[in-house]
């Protein structure tokens, strides 16, 4: 089943980056007042072991947390699905949004996720390139808006904080550049 189109935002935070990591958190959403946050229990995965201090420092959470707090690995994939199935899903870490997001389905024996997560910038690119004409135009304009935009939610280091981030460029660029035909209901 096909949604109406409205862009969904999504993002991970990991054990680590090194290759080894897991997802320990993920939020999702498409606007401000509707942001769903969890943190994800490792306790069913004999393949998350990797724990990094210097991560920890920048999340703030801890493995015990987690276990203690942390939802199964199951119900997440389930709640995702039912939140984001067929939907289109942006992130601003979208190669390792995704690869944590395989592993969180993996770990729990889910298969494949019901969608895919692509790069912010492909959605903001898709809005800006009909209006603004040279690439060098268009670039600075992205750059402007991913700046204004951190100023107002500064970084935070926690998936629904990131998340809030890309909801408010998206907004902004929408405020910015509305929709010259109006035929997409975006925000």
């Amino acid at each position: 089943m096909m949604h109406d189109f409205r862009p969904f935002f999504i993002d991970f935070e990991a054990s680590s980056l090194s290759g080894f990591s897991y997802p320990i958190e993920v939020a999702w959403g498409s606007t401000l007042d509707d942001i769903h946050s969890c943190l994800i229990s490792p306790a069913q995965c004999h393949d998350c072991l990797d724990w990094d201090d210097d991560s920890e420092l920048l999340h703030g959470l801890t493995r015990r947390q987690l276990l203690e707090q942390g939802v199964p690995m199951a119900k997440v994939c389930d709640l995702l699905n039912q939140a984001l199935e067929e939907r289109r899903v942006y992130s601003d870490a979208s190669g390792y949004d995704n690869l944590w997001l395989e592993k969180l389905f993996h770990a729990a024996g889910k298969g494949r996720p019901g969608f895919v997560i692509r790069h912010v910038d492909e959605l903001l690119c898709e809005r800006l390139a009909p209006l603004l004409v040279q690439r060098r135009e268009l670039m600075a304009a992205l750059e402007k808006m991913h700046h204004a935009a951190r100023a107002k939610v500064p970084r935070q280091h926690r998936a629904g904080w990131d998340v809030r981030f890309l909801i408010e460029l998206w907004d902004m660029v929408c405020r910015r550049w509305p929709d010259p035909d109006g035929t997409k209901t975006e925000n």
